[in-house]
């Protein structure tokens, strides 16, 4: 096993579109959704996560793009492309006209669904509450994941690199702020939710998200609807509201 080393930040402040509602008020009338299940562990059926370039370039929000794909892949037994590192890095300064600048999450979003990132699309995204834990475990349970942004204190990248998880040490409030960061959320149990970034499975306490999460996305992918579709949502009046994004 490598040793883990935290790699570099690039997320820019959250952008929540105007007129883009809620995740669960698209819900179909009369339907709800699934309660989820006390452990959701999936991330365990992918190999290894590479770094995607986050070691050189704070391309996070891209990365954690491409980490989605590997575990849309195991969840739904697919082989669907996913992007090399070569890839992901081009993209990225594509978006980016060639500046190591960060992105926004929603930016991304926005991109993915329109004209696709490495010849994957998605069928749409909505906003989750950060605050709203129940919520955020039903969007990891019923597409895999959750797309999520934090802020990031200084002695995280110390946890990260020492194999620590994510939690609130003696202290934890005079830790400065070091930037934002994207994350895929791959899984949660009782104690943790669990995270994939530079290049490994990271948990993240409860109190800990509380405190440094501050944007979430549900995203539905292509490869969901292809394996079994989406029938307790409105699709149209979510593909409506993204439209005029």
């Amino acid at each position: 096993m490598s040793e883990r080393k935290h790699g570099l930040l690039g997320k820019a402040n959250p952008q929540f579109p105007v007129g883009l509602k809620d995740w669960k008020t698209y819900m179909k009338p009369g339907m709800e959704l699934p309660s989820p299940p006390d452990v959701v562990n999936d991330y365990s059926k992918v190999a290894g996560w590479p770094m995607d370039g986050n070691d050189k370039y704070g391309d996070c929000t891209m990365a954690a793009a491409a980490h989605s794909i590997q575990l849309w892949n195991a969840v739904t037994d697919r082989s669907d492309p996913e992007p090399t590192e070569l890839s992901v890095v081009g993209e990225y300064l594509k978006l980016t006209h060639g500046a190591d600048s960060g992105l926004i999450e929603s930016t991304v979003l926005k991109t993915w669904r329109s004209t696709g990132l490495w010849g994957n699309k998605i069928v749409g995204y909505a906003p989750v509450n950060v605050h709203d834990l129940n919520q955020l475990k039903q969007a990891i349970y019923v597409y895999g994941l959750a797309y999520v942004g934090i802020q990031m204190p200084q002695n995280a990248q110390t946890q990260f690199d020492d194999g620590k998880p994510w939690s609130l040490e003696e202290g934890w409030q005079s830790q400065p702020i070091v930037g934002g960061h994207a994350i895929t959320i791959v899984g949660y149990d009782a104690q943790y939710l669990h995270v994939v970034t530079w290049d490994a499975v990271q948990s993240m306490a409860y109190d800990w998200w509380q405190t440094y999460g501050d944007e979430a996305w549900a995203i539905l992918p292509q490869e969901f609807k292809e394996a079994g579709g989406y029938n307790n949502l409105n699709l149209v009046q979510l593909a409506a509201d993204l439209h005029s994004v």
